[in-house]
């Protein structure tokens, strides 16, 4: 709540939130992003008991936050326009206008270009490597970065990214003034945590006995082509060591399986895509080490998922990745098979080492909770709103219109219509 004595109106854009069905149940499709969304959604609800929050989504959702009573889901319908509609937020506007929403959250990069003035506007920026590598990204996504980004930032009453690295990247490449950037961490998962091996998962993945883990969408930018060379170099000094990796299928990449030269690997290598979330955290605590050789993260939380399990950390010296692990894992240069290998092997062979990993990294994954994600964002809301609060003078509220918006599932809305 503001100054003005009453609740704030929150629309918060779901559409980077994607959907997958995995045994009968829908989870998150993708990665970080979707992680994030639906973790600071809930979070919100949890320490925030005053403002009102409305979930704002293309076509539909089918995740239980949708169900949520505390929140009302609003699906405003597909239009003939498709990606570039989404990207540009035209019915956004109307949407907003009608809801009468104080402040539009896009938790997922950039957007608001069009909303009217009187909405305040938060955006979450992941990362930019659309900018900085546009070799790991497809074409459209890096023209859209181009043209849209830097005017979006700039119609942003303040920016919120997930490291220093990241606003550090902004400020740099004259992105964003460094007086709206709001550096938030992310957090981990209460299940990701320490937990005994089952006869179930043993029944459900064919495992190697010991076994390197890596995590994370498979796509160029994740450096999984080094990890095939340094377990083969592992295997020229001894340690006959297996590597799993899992995810789910991203843009441009190719299995490094599919390399001739690779082939006396194969037996060592289980790729495991669209795993239950429910089996991550005894993947990770059944891994010899958990080696993560992004070339860039906006933050790399799959690193302190690892660190929450107790699993020892080798990840990349480059990026966030080391703001994120701090003192609690080696760091090696993603650009050296060498240097990976060396780490590894350090790990693998010095029980002493891992012991000291496992406890440091428990300890540093306990301080970033979602809760203080979510606390820490409430805050950024309370304070782009202090002052210039959106709606009637007075801060009272006039009624809600409702000429365009129909019941939608789960209690949810749906509008406005096309050509409404």
């Amino acid at each position: 709540m503001t100054d003005r004595g009453r609740p704030l109106r929150i629309g918060i854009s779901t559409d980077g939130l994607l959907e997958r069905e995995v045994d009968g149940r829908v989870q998150i499709a993708n990665g970080g992003v979707g992680v994030y969304i639906e973790n600071l959604v809930r979070n919100l609800l949890a320490v925030d008991a005053t403002n009102e929050y409305f979930l704002i989504r293309w076509d539909g959702g089918h995740l239980d936050i949708y169900r949520d009573q505390r929140l009302r889901p609003v699906f405003v319908p597909a239009t003939r326009f498709g990606g570039p509609g989404r990207w540009f937020d035209w019915q956004h506007r109307s949407v907003a206008t009608e809801l009468g929403l104080d402040l539009f959250h896009y938790p997922n990069q950039f957007g608001g270009i069009l909303l009217p003035a009187s909405v305040r506007r938060v955006v979450t920026l992941h990362d930019i490597t659309p900018l900085l590598y546009p070799s790991f990204h497809p074409w459209r996504r890096v023209a859209g970065y181009r043209l849209l980004l830097r005017r979006a930032l700039r119609a942003a009453d303040a920016v919120i990214v997930d490291s220093s690295s990241a606003a550090h990247d902004l400020v740099a490449r004259g992105m964003a003034d460094a007086g709206r950037i709001s550096v938030i961490p992310l957090g981990v998962n209460e299940r990701f945590r320490p937990v005994t091996s089952t006869v179930a998962l043993t029944e459900r993945y064919d495992l190697p006995d010991t076994f390197l883990l890596t995590v994370g969408v498979f796509e160029p930018r994740k450096n999984h082509t080094l990890l095939f060379e340094v377990l083969s170099r592992l295997h020229t000094r001894g340690l006959r060591i297996g590597l799993v990796i899992v995810g789910r299928d991203g843009w441009g990449w190719r299995s490094p399986l599919d390399d001739p030269q690779l082939a006396p690997l194969r037996p060592w290598v289980r790729i495991y895509r669209n795993v239950p979330d429910a089996d991550l955290p005894e993947l990770y605590c059944r891994a010899a080490a958990f080696v993560y050789p992004s070339l860039y993260e906006g933050f790399g939380l799959p690193i302190l998922e690892a660190m929450a399990c107790g699993t020892p950390v080798v990840t990349s010296n480059v990026s966030s990745m080391p703001e994120v692990a701090g003192s609690a894992a080696l760091l090696a240069d993603p650009h050296s098979v060498e240097d990976f290998a060396d780490c590894l092997e350090s790990l693998l062979r010095d029980a002493a080492l891992r012991g000291r990993l496992a406890a440091a990294g428990r300890l540093r994954a306990a301080a970033y909770t979602w809760r203080r994600t979510a606390e820490q964002t409430l805050a950024v809301y309370e304070r782009v709103c202090a002052g210039t609060h959106a709606g009637t003078p007075g801060g009272t509220r006039s009624p809600l219109p409702r000429s365009h918006l129909v019941a939608g599932a789960a209690g949810g809305i749906v509008g406005p219509r096309r050509g409404a």
